[in-house]
């Protein structure tokens, strides 16, 4: 079977297609190579068409036609690139933390998982496995119809420096089609910290006998209006420079809290250290960046914002309302914008291009839940000791802090909620009435947590007794 680019012509309320290359055809498709996205034909109603392939005067879906790659009149597949492998080369079989180096929690159950479809999302044909291997315990997965990630729960570990290795592979009727191989994993204790984009005291590596490990932010992004799942980066291609990696301590506020701990300990530790990009207009975002879109609504004070971003979200009447006002936006741009644009031969709105309607609350923006989208979400479920969160004074802006007690502990609940593991101790800072005027402590954080008084904004100092705090507080 090779199919042959067509021409379409509009006949009323029909659509006919024709190609000098077939005198009989047996199928017909449009939109079929992942252009969809950018719709050029339009019904009555000025709803878009769906891309569609139909064969024999049936609906043909990925599991019913059998070519791979499908034969296109003209075009010369590259053979050394077909195959499963290739094709799932890029399928986020595991998520963020699980890679060479890593540092797992120990003496609680842990909680390894990914992907279980291919990084487009759509899912294997024929019998799919994920074949499991960490610490003595192997599993065999079967991937179900419609599962869309895996996971297994290893017991409670004991610290140790000796080396382990997880291996993940991905099966299709038998053949490998995706494998991660991560060394060196060792088990000790994790925190994760979240940080303003300025923070980098000085200071030195020491040592530490490389038990010591870091994983920080590689990805030029911080933030997004979407959530990402399994990569900080854009990219879940393996290894990619952009990916987050474990690496041995630096002389920096990660290294300087890990070396801290381990003095203390004497076991391995692992600092998960999430740092902001400067937000819009280089400053560190607000602190409703930090909080995760269903978690909004537990702060008054940032219901307007909820509204906003739970319209991104199925199943509540903020996204039914968007889904409408989507679909009347596109109505407009057919009978308004296109008509106006051929009159006159120019952009009505003066953009170069042109813009297509979006299914976003455009008409109350908001950065809440960015900052979480792309440092918390693709980290849980996830288990650590403890967890620190650094204030900035962006945080107090307008309101001079009079929000920040109901606020913060709407994100302390909610990470505690995500992350799924045992009550891990909440440290976060809380400027002093000379630096936020109006500032309220947070009330109602379920479980352990830690106040950490600054009276000014982090300097090397005020890092240096927030670290003090952390240990002495959490190693008694």
């Amino acid at each position: 079977r090779v199919w042959y680019r067509a021409n379409l012509k509009i006949d009323g309320d029909k659509a006919i297609v024709t190609s000098p290359k077939v005198k009989s055809p047996r199928g017909v498709a449009y939109a079929s190579g992942g252009v969809g996205f950018v719709p050029n034909l339009y019904n009555h109603a000025r709803l878009p068409m769906t891309p569609f392939i139909y064969y024999d005067n049936q609906l043909v879906t990925q599991k019913s036609w059998p070519d791979d790659p499908v034969k296109v009149d003209g075009v010369i597949p590259d053979l050394s690139k077909a195959g499963v492998l290739e094709e799932y080369r890029k399928m986020p079989l595991l998520s963020t933390q699980f890679v060479k180096n890593a540092v797992l929690q120990a003496g609680v159950p842990v909680t390894i998982w990914g992907s279980a479809i291919h990084d487009w999302g759509y899912e294997a044909k024929g019998k799919a496995e994920i074949q499991f291997s960490f610490a003595g315990i192997d599993r065999t997965i079967p991937v179900t119809p419609g599962m869309k990630e895996w996971k297994v729960t290893v017991p409670p570990m004991a610290a140790s420096a000796e080396p382990k290795t997880l291996k993940v592979v991905f099966t299709i009727n038998g053949e490998v089609a995706h494998q991660r191989v991560c060394e060196n994993i060792v088990i000790g204790d994790v925190w994760y910290v979240a940080s303003p984009y300025f923070l980098s005291p000085p200071g030195d590596k020491g040592s530490d006998g490389g038990i010591v490990r870091v994983m920080t932010r590689k990805s030029k992004r911080a933030s997004d209006s979407k959530p990402s799942r399994f990569s900080v980066s854009v990219s879940t291609t393996p290894e990619n420079r952009f990916a987050s990696v474990w690496e041995d301590a630096a002389g920096d506020f990660s290294g300087m809290l890990g070396r801290k701990i381990a003095a203390k300990t004497g076991k391995p530790v692992g600092i998960v250290f999430m740092q902001s990009a400067g937000g819009k207009d280089g400053v560190d975002p607000p602190l409703k960046s930090w909080i995760s879109a269903d978690s909004l609504n537990r702060a008054p004070s940032l219901m307007e914002d909820y509204k906003c971003v739970i319209a991104m979200f199925p199943g509540n009447p903020y996204y039914d309302a968007n889904v409408k006002r989507y679909i009347a936006d596109w109505q407009k741009y057919w009978s308004d914008y296109i008509p106006e644009m051929m009159a006159t031969k120019r952009v009505p709105d003066g953009v170069p291009w042109g813009v297509y309607p979006v299914l976003l609350n455009d008409a109350h923006p908001s950065e809440a839940s960015q900052s979480y989208n792309i440092m918390v979400h693709s980290l849980t479920p996830a288990s650590f000791k403890g967890i620190l969160f650094l204030c900035s004074s962006k945080m107090f802006e307008g309101d001079q802090g009079a929000n920040y007690g109901v606020e913060l502990a709407a994100l302390a609940n909610s990470w505690k909620e995500k992350f799924g593991c045992e009550d891990p101790h909440f440290f976060y800072t809380i400027p002093s009435k000379t630096l936020a005027a109006r500032i309220t402590s947070p009330t109602g954080i379920n479980g352990a947590s830690t106040a950490c008084e600054i009276d000014h904004w982090l300097n090397n100092e005020q890092v240096k007794a927030a670290i003090d705090t952390v240990v002495a507080k959490a190693y008694r």
